[in-house]
């Protein structure tokens, strides 16, 4: 899977406008939403990933045993 990275630069300015212009921080269309939305997905992919490594491994270990 391949990661996005997060560009805090962009962030850093969309927030600070979005402040400025008087937006909400904390709710789903809020300032941190697009941060937290990152955040999410990556430890998603990670749990995944790590998820799919450890299926893999059992399957190849039971298949050792027959």
């Amino acid at each position: 899977m391949e990661k996005k990275k997060f560009d805090f630069e962009s962030f850093k300015e969309e927030a600070t406008a979005g402040l400025y212009a008087g937006k909400i921080m904390g709710s789903t269309d809020g300032l941190f939403a697009p941060m937290l939305k990152q955040n999410l997905e990556s430890m998603l992919d990670d749990d995944l990933e790590h998820h799919l490594e450890e299926s893999k491994a059992t399957i190849e270990s039971n298949r050792k045993m027959t």
